[in-house]
């Protein structure tokens, strides 16, 4: 397959230069500035704001609360702006808009509340009798079952079976979640730093009861995002969108670092318990896989963590099962990986521990388990090239010849591996494509970037498609004035988008071709259409010595410009399943004495269809196994379950890792060809933050001996306190 030369990011000079204008920097004349107002207790009601204390300090226009909300169209990710209840420490009570930042920020501090607390519940182990059944799993029924895995687990030869535990982490993107909105009579203009421009027109219409033509959402650039940048940040958009509509300004709300802790969501805790049984042969017989998980007071949340132990290896009696227990603390969200993170650490971890236990290698257990077709969904795969990303790395790591019980001075140094999954998603995408008379391109699609490189992807797409060198091309995103794109989210931007390029690129083809082979002066002339190629700025005949300037041709024919859209649908059904896949291989260092582990070597392999950026995508797999590191060794929120406010809500006290962390990347994209997916595409965004935690815990029992069960790995599970 041919991967593209990857060439330079067509943002990247305005992102180096600082001249990429992201929304809370948009400039507008009268602007007013808004702060929240937050409740210091975790439970009970709000029984009252006394406004009248901070309307006369310096610079105070308004306030907004669940009072002035009543205004607003009913609707789930409305409800904590149009109720007095209070669900979790730091909730949002009300918006003050001032002049200036400073003195929003000095007015929402002083607004006395009259508050009514309730006892919370601030841990799951609180409340576990209250624990349901959700009504999905991400996008998956909450559980499943095939075969009989409890009988299969009482005649099993050998049963691993164990509690692995994931702790809360929080997305943390490098800009703030933000928004610049202001009235124009009847219409309303967001800025808004989203990874869903056309689900938040939607909402915004429908909670103002006006128009969605009425709403234009811009979000050009955005600073990251990881699943935090969707439905969760909308009610306080909307108490800003509201606070200008009553003040007949333009008003700003960027959230501090603190409120990103519990306002935007985070990857909710688990407890896992999970049991493997296995023949004589290493052969699984049985999985059970049950998952108790942490949701809020005010919303329902659940990642799919189990559903991946459905389908990755072949086992004909499968049990899962997720429930979850309300407490009062911050609503969950998907982060990056959701459910799969958490869910092949306890799965590729206790492979592991079978592999030790039946004296088979860790790689040729899972070979020895390769599922050829999907037993889950009783479907054959688009394709699975999980065993070549086992060869693949193996192979590039040294797995084969690797060291037992190794020492580098006073580190003990130990491997391990695991397998990476992420199934392939997409939603319906249109893009406009025009071609100007100087054969220059303009790519339109509303979709958003948030720093995966949707820019240049789509740009080098259109580009490739006609022959033009990237230097021609401008791309327009992240704006609902724009074709309707999808959510930018899932791993499934490209795998959507480039279908729908690739639709418009071949419209503007043909037309370039009838136009070409029906103008007597082309040199081209009664060629046939199948018979042309684009490319290098020409369009030439593939059979004979006769092309011409794509300029020219336009020149002469369509002075005027081409234009094309493109769309890509979703069908009903289909008859296949679609994953990406990857093997990880770590090597880590650690010190048995102080408990520190440092991962030395990161070794991978990912199968993820069609490559449009080999540059980019490598980025996006070391980017995703970096975020694995963290969530493997550094980081975890913490509740203090007397208050129910979270401890240590900055970036001092929430570790993540830096450079100082970081290994020797090494990571193989393989050549993988799915003539079944439109495009070929598959996503590539998620397959490196899963299976790495489970490859850092496997190789850590390789070095000093302890089997730890839960994340993060801390220095206190190393020396055994």
């Amino acid at each position: 397959m041919t991967v593209h030369q990857s060439p330079v990011r067509l943002e990247a000079a305005l992102k180096a230069t600082g001249r990429a204008v992201y929304e809370a920097e948009t400039p507008m004349a009268g602007m007013l500035h808004a702060a929240l107002i937050q409740s210091p207790i975790a439970r009970g009601r709000l029984l009252g704001l006394d406004v009248d204390r901070v309307r006369a300090m310096p610079g105070f226009v308004d306030l907004v609360s669940h009072a002035e909300a009543q205004v607003l169209a009913p609707s789930p990710p409305l409800a904590l702006v149009r109720e007095s209840v209070i669900h979790f420490a730091g909730q949002p009570l009300g918006l003050v808009v001032a002049e200036t930042m400073q003195e929003a920020e000095a007015c929402a501090r002083a607004v006395p509340l009259q508050l009514a607390p309730e006892p919370a519940v601030t841990a799951m182990s609180q409340a576990l009798d209250t624990a349901f059944a959700p009504d999905l799993a991400g996008r998956y029924p909450p559980s499943s079952q095939r075969g009989d895995a409890a009988a299969a687990l009482a005649a099993a030869h050998l049963v691993v079976r164990h509690r692995y535990d994931t702790a809360v982490n929080n997305h943390h993107p490098m800009e703030p979640h933000s928004v610049v909105c202001a009235w124009e009579g009847d219409h309303v203009v967001v800025h808004n730093g989203t990874q869903a421009v056309f689900l938040t027109q939607r909402i915004v219409a429908h909670s103002f009861q006006i128009p969605v033509e009425q709403v234009r959402v811009v979000s050009r650039f955005v600073g990251g995002g990881f699943g935090c940048k969707g439905p969760l940040w909308l009610p306080w958009l909307m108490w800003t969108i509201l606070a200008s509509r009553r003040t007949g300004r333009p008003v700003r709300l960027e959230l501090t670092r603190a409120q990103l802790f519990n306002l935007v969501g985070r990857r909710q805790e688990t407890v896992q318990d999970l049991a493997l049984g296995f023949d004589a042969d290493g052969r699984l017989t049985a999985i059970d896989h049950q998952v108790l998980a942490q949701t809020a007071t005010h919303g329902d949340y659940s990642d799919a963590t189990a559903t991946t132990s459905r389908s990755l290896y072949a086992c004909a009696n499968v049990t899962t099962g997720h429930r979850v227990v309300r407490t009062n603390e911050p609503l969950p969200a998907a982060m990056r990986a959701p459910g799969v993170a958490p869910g092949t650490f306890a799965l590729e971890s206790a492979m592991d521990e079978a592999a030790q236990a039946l004296g088979i290698d860790p790689v040729a257990l899972r070979v020895r388990n390769y599922a050829d077709r999907d037993l889950d969904a009783d479907k054959p795969w688009s394709s699975n090239g999980l065993l070549d990303c086992y060869a693949a790395a193996a192979e590039r790591f040294g797995w084969a010849g690797r060291p037992a019980q190794a020492r580098d001075g006073r580190w003990r140094v130990g491997v391990g591996m695991a397998s990476s999954v992420y199934p392939v998603h997409r939603q319906p995408c249109r893009v406009k494509v025009r071609i100007d008379v100087d054969a220059s391109l303009l790519v339109q699609c509303g979709t958003q970037d948030f720093g995966q490189g949707l820019y240049t992807a789509m740009g080098q797409l259109a580009a490739d498609g006609l022959g033009i060198d990237m230097g021609q091309v401008r791309v327009e995103l992240g704006d609902t004035d724009l074709p309707e794109g999808p959510f930018t989210g899932g791993s499934m931007v490209t795998a959507s988008f480039a279908p729908a390029v690739d639709d418009a690129v071949a419209i503007l083809r043909a037309r370039l071709a009838e136009l070409a082979l029906a103008d007597a002066g082309s040199p081209l002339a009664g060629a046939e259409p199948s018979d042309l190629i684009f490319e290098g700025g020409l369009v030439r005949s593939g059979s004979r010595d006769a092309a011409e300037r794509l300029v020219d041709l336009m020149a002469r024919c369509a002075p005027e410009g081409l234009e094309a859209e493109g769309a890509a649908t979703l069908p009903e059904a289909q008859p296949f399943s679609a994953n990406g896949y990857g093997a990880v291989f770590v090597e880590v260092g650690v010190d048995p004495d102080l408990g520190e582990v440092r991962v030395r070597r990161c070794v991978a392999a990912f199968a993820a269809g069609r490559i449009i950026n080999a540059q980019m995508a490598h980025s996006q797999y070391v980017g995703g196994l970096i975020g694995g590191i963290g969530m493997a060794l550094h980081e975890q929120v913490d509740t203090d379950k007397a208050t129910g406010r979270i401890v240590g809500d900055n970036l001092a006290d929430y570790l993540i890792p830096t450079h100082a962390d970081m290994p020797e990347f090494d990571v193989t994209m393989l050549d993988e060809d799915d003539p079944l997916l439109p495009s070929g595409i598959k996503g590539i965004g998620m397959l490196g933050s899963a299976g790495i935690q489970a490859a850092i815990a496997n190789a850590v029992h390789d070095a000093v001996g302890k089997r730890v069960r839960r994340l993060p790995i801390r220095i206190e599970e190393i020396l055994g306190q």
